[in-house]
């Protein structure tokens, strides 16, 4: 076993929803070493104001990676990076969707550790659909 490590700050009740993700991500992209990710569940607000500090997009979204890919000196894991999600987009687009909460929170987690594993859907239709498909592989790893 590789032992990563997924920190989340957040609702307990969803916790191990996000970490069985963020590790079925890991799993099927085949990451060998042993690394560290920060989930952050957040509000629209929070989340708005990230996006337009570092994207330029003054509008909430469901979910932001920020990439560190540097060494945890506390422990010799790869820190990937932190992610980032808004519970209310969460949950407005876990009704929309007709999944839930559970099921739009391991989504969005997913996503985000593509985003971190270097994955970006915003670059190609190609890519795009490359990193659906991969959603849909990993979905089936956590269902």
């Amino acid at each position: 076993m590789i032992g990563h490590i997924v920190n989340i700050k957040g609702p307990a009740k969803y916790k191990k929803y996000i970490k069985k993700a963020v590790l079925a991500a890991l799993e099927y992209e085949k990451v060998d070493y042993a690394c560290e990710i920060n989930v952050e569940i957040s509000d629209n607000r929070t989340i708005q104001n990230l996006n337009r500090d570092y994207r330029g997009k003054d509008c909430p979204t469901d979910v932001l990676s920020f990439l560190m890919n540097e060494t945890n000196p506390e422990n010799g894991k790869t820190l990937l990076g932190d992610i980032i999600i808004s519970m209310e987009k969460a949950k407005q687009q876990g009704e929309e969707y007709g999944t839930g909460t559970e099921q739009e929170l391991m989504f969005l987690s997913a996503h985000a550790t593509l985003h971190l594993l270097g994955y970006d859907h915003e670059i190609s239709e190609e890519e795009d659909f490359a990193m659906k498909e991969k959603q849909k592989e990993i979905k089936k790893i956590y269902e």
